[in-house]
């Protein structure tokens, strides 16, 4: 996929709470609602220039220090997955991890799926991660 615009973002942010990460949210969209919440997971309603999108947020992903932030719509200012990470990482000054492009329905074994962006200190990295 080239770097148009994503249809959703998912984004992996190491080492924040769920606050923290609402915090942030908070700050760059125009309103939060979190309608659920648990210890591990927060489903939230975001709103970036009148219009809405779902978020969730799952804490302990991949190992116990990865929180995933899924935009489950793309309303929001940022193109693609790496234009919200550049953003997070250097807001919550923490490392973010995201795949290197985008996804289409018609994708079959993309070699470039296993690879991602680490996102830390104003530096971007393509890495290969596990998970």
């Amino acid at each position: 996929m080239s770097d148009l615009r994503h249809p959703d973002l998912e984004i992996y942010i190491k080492s924040r709470s769920s606050e923290q990460v609402i915090q942030w949210l908070e700050q760059v969209c125009d309103s939060v609602q979190v309608l659920t919440q648990t210890a591990t997971s927060c489903e939230l309603e975001l709103e970036f220039c009148d219009q809405y999108t779902s978020a969730s947020l799952q804490q302990k992903v991949s190992g116990k220090a990865w929180s995933s932030l899924w935009f489950k719509s793309n309303p929001t200012p940022w193109d693609t997955d790496l234009d919200c990470a550049l953003l997070a990482s250097e807001q919550m000054a923490t490392q973010i991890r995201c795949i290197k492009a985008g996804w289409e329905d018609n994708q079959e074994n993309d070699e470039s799926g296993e690879q991602w962006w680490r996102v830390e200190d104003n530096e971007k990295q393509l890495i290969d991660w596990k998970g």
